[in-house]
């Protein structure tokens, strides 16, 4: 096969992780990331081999959709990515990343891949109310979720314990699954330092458990995908968002809020899955070489990715003015009074699973001992 000096970071950082982040829970399995076979997508014939062992199982192109800029840290480690599928396969499995939402919005990203207008797509999961509620627990604010590792331990566990969870992804092949840096407030105008400071204030949120709980606060939620909040800041549509730190700067967005409330408030899931039928197309071999650079190793990888990003991400926040607040112990008990009553009613609106309230304690205990 060959040798490529083009080393993708998705294997640096998960063989690091690998080694150094508790032998990658021991318990996990690389290997399991997705279900098979189904709905139908298409792989377009690249040519002939490239002369390795694999030049007999012919050659593939895949699009993959995602609404970051390529230059973005997910744009980068994604790219590195598919140039590790390439590398693995022997040139064989090419993958074509077009970013900013140039291929698929981010709201229309998993029926695309589902349908297969595009072959692979990077995914949030609050784009898509409602589809996602068990591996959405992370979203619950203020209940234990909000550091992007410990939220992906926590996702795989629950994806490799219950099959309820892996049933709201059958539509799809898993590549990866894996959580964002804590969501934070921002605002352009007024600081966000209590539970009164949201009053009336009108939100940018990414849709979910969230919404609800701005609700509960006194704010005005509004969904709306990232590319458009900017813009919305300007007209004074909206006053402010929540949003990692890393996604204010992918889209300038210091540019126009100043105030940034310092607190993680719950993580989001990230996925990037694949057309189930462009699965199918490929042989068995390159299935097992894609697995090898995808998986619960490589969500670590991404997770990691997306939380280095974090503290460069600050420095520009504050270089361009952004003021980060702290949260005083009295404000914080303030705002957990709502999330915890949203909480303890959350598992009673889960429908597919018998026991909501246990699994949502399950989510809770896997975040306490990954934590």
């Amino acid at each position: 096969m060959k040798k490529t000096l083009k080393l993708t970071l998705a294997l640096v950082l998960t063989l690091s992780l690998c080694s150094g982040i508790a032998a990658c829970d021991n318990n996990q399995n690389d290997s399991q990331s997705g279900s098979g076979g189904g709905t139908s997508g298409e792989s377009t014939p690249a040519g002939s081999g490239s002369g390795t062992a694999t030049e007999n199982l012919g050659s593939f192109e895949f699009t993959l959709s995602m609404h970051d800029p390529i230059t973005s840290p997910n744009g980068v480690f994604f790219q590195n990515w598919a140039d590790s599928v390439s590398a693995a396969t022997g040139g064989n499995v090419k993958i074509t990343i077009h970013a900013g939402g140039t291929l698929a919005a981010a709201t229309d990203v998993a029926d695309m891949v589902r349908d297969g207008g595009c072959h692979m797509g990077w995914f949030y999961t609050a784009y898509l109310a409602g589809q996602f509620p068990l591996t959405e627990v992370i979203n619950l604010p203020m209940q234990g979720f909000g550091d992007p590792l410990v939220s992906t331990k926590v996702l795989w566990d629950l994806y490799n314990e219950f099959s309820e969870v892996k049933a709201e992804w059958s539509d799809y092949k898993v590549l990866m699954l894996y959580a964002n840096p804590g969501m934070i407030f921002a605002s352009a105008q007024t600081p966000i330092a209590s539970v009164a400071d949201l009053s009336g204030m009108t939100l940018r949120c990414p849709a979910g458990a969230i919404t609800s709980v701005l609700t509960a606060w006194g704010a005005n939620p509004i969904a709306m995908p990232p590319p458009d909040v900017y813009q919305a800041i300007e007209r004074n549509n909206i006053q402010g968002y929540i949003f990692e730190p890393s996604g204010i700067v992918n889209f300038n967005l210091q540019e126009v809020t100043k105030y940034y409330t310092d607190y993680p408030m719950y993580n989001g899931p990230f996925s990037l899955i694949m057309n189930k039928g462009s699965w199918d197309s490929l042989p068995k071999e390159y299935q097992d070489l894609i697995e090898g650079v995808s998986g619960y190793t490589a969500s670590l990888g991404a997770a990691q990715s997306f939380a280095d990003a974090v503290d460069a991400s600050r420095v520009t926040i504050a270089e361009a003015g952004g003021e980060f607040i702290t949260l005083t112990p009295s404000a914080i008990a303030e705002f957990q009074v709502e999330a915890d009553k949203y909480a303890a009613g959350w598992a009673d609106g889960i429908d597919g699973i018998d026991d909501a309230a246990g699994f949502l304690a399950r989510a809770k205990a896997s975040a306490a001992t990954h934590g």
